[in-house]
């Protein structure tokens, strides 16, 4: 169904062309034409369909991005834990450096004043918490170290499965550009065709025109 508004086009055919449209059972040059032009919007072989073409192409290019980025997230996080794993690293050095010290102290200590028993033993009380804090500090770093493993071992399986997708995005936007390639010469074809269509009306218009001007035109001839 159509709307109630009208186009009025006014256009000539060939006389030929029209008694083949007449043979076809057209009696008006409205039916005919209407035919014509819904035929030509309703088959996909004379549809232009470039831009939809174009469309798909930038929603594969972003999803594409999207996915370096991600990887892009997770290198970063990556980094921050290997840099967390160095700063434990130091504060277990420190705390080693500390122990040595208070070991120090602690013989000093024991040359210099037999008074210093009891200072002696919270001496030691502290070096061994200090002990526990460095053994905890060795277990966090060790599950560190197997955690960042674990990362590595994702982020690689990411970065293949990634790679996997982006050869099978530049597949499909090859194919897509392929495709959009075939459509520009679809559009070009009948570019060409309907210059040659009106190159041969205009022909038949010249022709018409040299006709003498008293001569009886036909019953079927409008102009």
């Amino acid at each position: 169904m159509y709307t109630e508004e009208w186009q009025k086009i006014k256009t000539k055919v060939p006389l030929d062309l029209w008694r083949k449209v007449e043979v076809l059972g057209f009696d008006s040059y409205d039916k005919a034409v209407i035919s014509a032009l819904e035929k030509l919007v309703s088959d996909p072989e004379l549809n232009i369909y470039g831009k939809e073409q174009e469309v798909r192409i930038n929603e594969l290019k972003n999803g594409l991005e999207d996915e370096q980025k991600q990887n892009q997230e997770l290198q970063i996080k990556i980094q921050n834990m290997e840099k967390q794993i160095e700063n434990y690293k130091s504060q277990n050095q420190q705390l080693q450096t500390k122990m040595n010290e208070t070991e120090n102290a602690l013989e000093y200590e024991k040359r210099h004043n037999k008074e210093a028993q009891s200072k002696k033993q919270e001496l030691e009380k502290l070096l061994e918490n200090e002990q526990k804090h460095n053994q905890e500090l060795q277990s966090k770093t060790q599950e560190l170290e197997a955690l960042l493993v674990d990362k590595q071992k994702c982020n690689q399986e990411v970065q293949r499965e990634l790679d996997i997708r982006m050869e099978e995005s530049q597949k499909q936007i090859k194919d897509l550009q392929k495709e959009l390639e075939k459509a520009e010469r679809r559009e070009i074809y009948f570019e060409e065709m309907h210059n040659n269509y009106m190159m041969q009306v205009q022909t038949l218009i010249n022709q018409k025109q040299i006709v003498t001007h008293g001569a009886k035109k036909p019953w079927w001839r409008f102009w």
